[in-house]
């Protein structure tokens, strides 16, 4: 059986030509780094083993699971071009490839791409020809190593420990290939306008049509609602009025799904793609965030999108609805999604299921000093901003959490003037701020989740870890003389000031709680002996009851959704499995404030 055979676009589907490259390949591992200068990589007997795309070799379900580090690995199959498929262009995509991936079809370089979380295409056209069949192979490179490259929670020795969990190289998300009209549609991206009861288009094409026509039909629920045809123009708005428009909401997933057909001057069909949207608004008024000009609590909870068999990668398409509906079980709305670019899938479940989220970079390990990782970050955060900046269930992008890490010389960045007060620090978070707003300008910018915030952040978030309810209130409302004025973090000599914003508690609580015997062991924060689900869910309703009814918090995310290795302090287990019933949470989490709609 195929792997993960969905077609992995939601938004942008053409799946009437297309091919799912998941499953075996050949493979090799380059443990000294010389197969491309030796040629090695041209043999067929340096290719020993075989993997199952699109699963990292460090896990169980890629076949190999050899947990090393591996800086470079070669994959190889062949790749036969369906005959019909002649006179279009030929697209060959990758979901993602950790880190930089160099592109081969029958030994010519066609590609090269830099980026462990960023989806990307090749266009193999001139390489390849229908009705024949090819060798193509990728050269996957990553130097965890080297804070050059976002990792995330990717250990950086060999074994997991603490926050830092197993790590994943080379294909870790689907690939396929797909015709493309010569003039074809390329991307399109769509933004919603509540107000006025809009819908905007944005369409590019892979080359300027000409005398083709874009017609854009609308349909609610199977029932076309509104349909207009413009020229093609690539790059050029179209906008489109509603009648009675539904709005998307956690409570209510409207979606409308939209067909994009492109006519040539005969009005005949030249391309086709599918794509969804929900018209739906997040901003921040003072210090509440607002989902459709109604003030909304977020009760979030942090997602790190591990799995025991898959890594980074989920088994299969069940697994990331799975654990949207594990969460909405206990009463969370939405999902801090951590250290971690996610499956686009994924936003495709929330999109359905009305979940909110904000999208994070796998940031840490990356050493911002050196012009490399700056050039590295920005533009690998860039292309994951425009590959999902029409998803409606992502509210707030989060290019960097706690602005710290280890630098390459060990040490603690923070030691080398990584403060707020730093220049170029804050001309390097100023900069991914500008890239992401230029993308989106819709959407709250959360410039870095909890301490290192640059000067007056749209959102003030804080990480709080402590066991009682009592200390919590402490750090929230530390001064005592003045207990309205709230609290701040300190990390060397960087003071983040309060300026009105929303105060948002990002990650807290993470009680370790393991009820059945496990092989690892576990921590969690706060060094609690929970032993009963009861003793667990009050230490979670201490802390959750103090927050919302704090009239200064706009909301918090509760740390962490499952189990990861070594840190067991989920609300569910590694696993998947239930530790407390889920009424019991729900009973907590689902609670809001009385000024929240939502």
């Amino acid at each position: 059986m195929q792997p993960k055979p969905e077609y992995p676009r939601m938004q942008f589907r053409r799946t009437q030509s297309w091919e799912n490259l998941n499953g075996e390949w050949d493979f090799a591992f380059d443990y000294n780094r010389s197969a491309i200068s030796s040629e090695k990589w041209k043999k067929d007997d340096f290719y020993d083993k075989k993997i199952i795309v699109p699963f990292a070799p460090e896990t169980k379900l890629s076949g190999i699971e050899d947990v090393d580090f591996h800086e470079s690995v070669f994959y190889r199959r062949k790749l036969k071009i369906p005959v019909e498929w002649e006179g279009q262009r030929i697209i060959l995509h990758f979901g993602a490839v950790d880190y930089g991936a160099h592109i081969y079809i029958d030994e010519r370089k066609a590609f090269d791409h830099r980026g462990g979380s960023s989806s990307f295409e090749v266009d193999i056209t001139k390489f390849v020809t229908p009705g024949n069949t090819h060798s193509l192979v990728l050269h996957a490179e990553d130097f965890l190593r080297s804070a050059t490259q976002g990792n995330g929670k990717q250990s950086k020795i060999y074994h997991s420990q603490m926050c830092a969990y197993s790590r994943t190289t080379g294909i870790w998300q689907t690939v396929w290939i797909e015709a493309v009209p010569i003039e074809g549609l390329k991307n399109c991206k769509l933004t919603t306008d509540i107000d006025n009861g809009t819908i905007s288009l944005v369409p590019t094409y892979y080359s300027q049509p000409i005398n083709k026509k874009l017609e854009i039909i609308i349909k609610g629920e199977g029932v076309e609602v509104a349909k207009q045809t413009v020229i093609c123009a690539s790059g050029a708005t179209t906008t489109i009025k509603l009648s009675n428009p539904r709005l998307w909401s956690t409570i209510d997933p409207y979606l409308y799904d939209i067909e994009l057909r492109m006519l040539d001057d005969s009005f005949e069909q030249y391309d086709y793609v599918e794509t969804y949207i929900g018209l739906r608004k997040f901003d921040i008024r003072g210090n509440r965030f607002y989902l459709n000009n109604k003030p909304i609590y977020l009760r979030w909870v942090l997602d790190q999108g591990f799995y025991p068999d898959g890594g980074w990668t989920s088994p299969n398409d069940d697994a990331l609805r799975y654990d949207i509906e594990m969460s909405q079980a206990v009463g969370f709305n939405g999902a801090r999604l951590h250290q971690k670019v996610f499956e686009e899938r994924f936003h495709y479940w929330a999109d359905k299921l009305g979940y909110i989220t904000s999208a994070e970079y796998n940031s840490f390990g990356a050493d911002w000093r050196m012009f490399e990782t700056k050039y590295n970050l920005l533009t690998d955060w860039r292309a994951c901003v425009e590959r999902d900046v029409s998803h409606p269930s992502i509210v707030m992008w989060t290019p960097l959490n706690e602005s710290q890490g280890i630098g390459s010389d060990g040490c603690d960045l923070s030691s080398f003037g990584h403060e707020r007060n730093s220049i170029p620090y804050k001309d390097f978070v100023n900069q991914l701020g500008a890239i992401t707003k230029a993308i989106d300008p819709t959407r709250p910018w959360h410039d870095a989740s909890g301490y290192l915030h640059i000067d007056n952040p749209e959102i003030l978030s804080v990480h709080y870890y402590v066991p009682s309810a009592e200390q919590l209130k402490d750090m929230i409302h530390p001064n005592k003389e003045e207990p309205e004025k709230l609290g701040v973090q300190y990390t060397r000599s960087c003071k983040i000031e309060y300026n009105g914003q929303p105060y948002f508690v990002d990650e807290w609580g993470g009680f370790g709680f393991i009820p059945k015997a496990n092989k690892l062991e576990g921590w969690g924060y706060g060094d609690l002996d929970i032993k009963t689900p009861e003793e667990f869910a009050k230490y979670i309703e201490e802390q959750a009851e103090l927050m919302r009814l704090d009239e200064c918090i706009a909301g918090h995310c509760y740390t962490q959704l499952t189990d990861v290795e070594q840190e067991q302090n989920g609300i569910y287990t590694y696993e998947r499995e239930e530790k407390v019933p889920p009424e019991m949470l729900r009973a907590i989490f689902s609670k809001k404030p009385d000024w929240s709609e939502y």
